[in-house]
């Protein structure tokens, strides 16, 4: 009889002892899922474009832009891009012009985006050329920061 109590309290430690694995696989199952996947359906930008709804683009923006340069000769293609909170303005030129020209006619973009939006959304600007005469001023980078009302150009 010694010999049956033995294994049956065996057997419940047993028993206790899978419970607590169970219990132990269910917890790293629970924090592996939470870790790795809980907000993989969410935005790609997790919630920094929250309150874009408050600065609207125009939806024409890229038509607005291109039409501001098409008087300018020595312009070829104007390109805008709308990224979450960046807006990409890339400009190439057909005619070797000096880079304060160039970055003049690229920082007149900034007035169709409008001040309101500014304050919100960056606007990273690509000046390039494309002409037959050699130009080494270009490409042109600028970057304008929300939280800042000037361009910072370099090359």
């Amino acid at each position: 009889m010694s010999k049956r109590k033995k294994n049956k309290s065996d057997n419940i430690m047993l028993i206790i002892l899978i419970l607590i694995l169970i219990v132990c696989f269910s917890v790293f199952g629970v924090l592996f899922y939470k870790y790795f996947y809980a907000g993989v359906s969410s935005s790609k930008y997790g919630n920094r474009l929250d309150g874009i709804e408050n600065f609207k683009l125009s939806e024409t923006l890229e038509d607005d832009i291109n039409a501001l340069y098409t008087k300018e000769t020595s312009v070829s293609t104007v390109t805008v891009d709308v990224i979450g909170k960046i807006v990409y303005v890339n400009i190439e030129f057909k005619e070797s012009i000096k880079t304060d020209k160039a970055k003049t006619l690229a920082s007149k973009a900034l007035d169709k985006i409008g001040k309101e939006n500014l304050t919100y959304y960056e606007v990273q600007f690509i000046l390039t050329y494309n002409g037959k005469e050699k130009n080494n001023n270009f490409p042109i980078w600028g970057s304008k920061n929300a939280n800042s009302s000037k361009v910072s150009w370099s090359k």
